[in-house]
């Protein structure tokens, strides 16, 4: 059974427990060679910024402030923005396990279609069967920190513990080791970066955002507003291959999907989750195969070693070890040969490390968008992240504690046969 004492609080910024004496070896690891960037100011709660006195040159690749998503400081993984694969739209939603989130999964299923799940590790805590449901159908695993909150305002210490005990939660509770994260309001910069490299996770943030965490009633944007963000995205069908930020925060925003869906199917040749559309087979460091692009395009769905709905349980005795991106077999990470060079101080060729010249990335990997667009998509999750909670909270009273966790570990073929139903 999983002990109170293995995790942080849910929904509380993360540190690394006292008692937990294999993260702070790990940490104790990296620490020294963490870039020596500053903290941000945040507000108190850490959902946005304080005044930054931060440079138009942007020395440190900030996001927030610049939308930059290539690194400029050593032995950092850029982050993936598109889909290497023509005509793609890449699908992602963030914010879940989201509690009802049944009726899009369903849909997925039904239109034989795989999305990238972006979860908040709290979230795993109180929705495992969620959770679960998202690996056994195939979809990609990813995490979106503990505790959602703006990641460059938080100490290297804190921004260790979030990336940390979110892989370990999806471990215990799924089975497999997620390899990508992507960082709540894709507020990232190479201090984050650096740490998410060094625990082999790699950065996916978005080309394009739906901003339908902004939906009414619970957001200030009308139906008909999101209807033409959707729209403005598949107007560039042809011309791009984006990643997409889309949400399962609420019914609102799945309703608001599939709505929309359609006319994306009719626009993209293909709608894909971001392993599939970036050739990536292997997700997780477990033995855990994903069809390759064609396959899936031809709706050939090759997954070998998923677990099923009966078959999936909690194992409390999983044991969580990241492992770096050169001694992945498979992940997201960057080839052998590009780490190799970018460890001996060199540039990397293939443009997926940083260094103080990271230019010449691949065009596949290029942001278009300005800096203010990029400042105004990453502030589009800010008020999604207090949303969510206080969704979270009414719509979960019968969501599970950390308390209860290991009580529902008993009953969980039971509940997951509910959903296979």
């Amino acid at each position: 059974m999983i002990q109170d004492n293995e995790f942080p609080r849910p929904n509380k910024i993360a540190h690394i427990l006292d008692n937990d004496q294999e993260a702070r070896a790990l940490y104790n690891e990296i620490k020294d060679n963490i870039p020596d960037i500053a903290v941000r100011k945040g507000t108190e709660d850490h959902s946005g910024f304080g005044d930054n006195d931060y440079p138009e040159s942007d020395p440190d690749c900030w996001w927030s402030m610049s939308g930059c998503h290539k690194p400029k400081h050593p032995n950092v993984v850029r982050d993936l923005t598109e889909c290497k694969e023509q005509d793609t739209w890449g699908l992602t939603f963030d914010d879940g396990p989201y509690c009802a989130h049944n009726k899009l999964y369903d849909f997925l299923k039904k239109e034989n279609v795989r999305a990238t799940m972006f979860y908040i590790g709290s979230y795993v805590l109180n929705n495992p069967y969620q959770a679960q449901r998202a690996l056994v159908d195939g979809h990609d695993v990813c995490h979106h920190s503990w505790s959602h909150k703006l990641m460059t305002t938080l100490t290297n210490e804190q921004v260790f513990a979030e990336l940390y005990y979110s892989g370990k939660v999806i471990k215990k509770v799924m089975g497999v080791t997620p390899l990508c994260w992507r960082p709540p309001q894709g507020d990232v910069d190479d201090r984050v970066r650096y740490i998410a490299t060094a625990l082999g996770m790699r950065t996916i943030l978005w080309k394009e955002d739906t901003d339908d965490w902004n939906i009414q009633p619970s957001g200030s944007q009308p139906t008909q507003a999101i209807d033409q963000n959707y729209r403005k995205i598949i107007s560039k069908a042809g011309s791009e291959s984006p990643v997409v930020l889309s949400h399962e925060i609420s019914m609102h925003t799945i309703n608001e999907f599939i709505k929309m869906f359609p006319e994306i199917k009719k626009a993209y040749k293909n709608v894909a989750p971001v392993s599939v559309c970036t050739g990536v087979q292997k997700p997780y460091l477990e033995n855990v195969t994903y069809p390759s692009f064609s396959d899936y395009a031809a709706g050939q769905f090759n997954y070998q070693s998923l677990p099923s709905g009966t078959d999936i349980k909690v194992d409390a005795n999983a044991q969580y070890k990241p492992v770096a991106f050169d001694q992945q077999d498979g992940g997201f990470g960057p080839s052998k040969k590009s780490s190799a060079s970018s460890s001996a101080g060199a540039s990397s060729s293939s443009g997926d490390t940083g260094s103080s010249s990271s230019a010449g990335a691949s065009s596949s990997d290029a942001v278009s968008s300005s800096s203010s667009s990029a400042s105004a998509s990453g502030s589009s999750e800010r008020q999604a992240n207090q949303d969510n909670e206080a969704s979270q909270k009414s719509e979960n009273n019968g969501a599970l504690s950390q308390r209860a966790l290991s009580a529902w570990a008993l009953g969980l073929v039971v509940g997951s046969a509910l959903w296979l139903a």
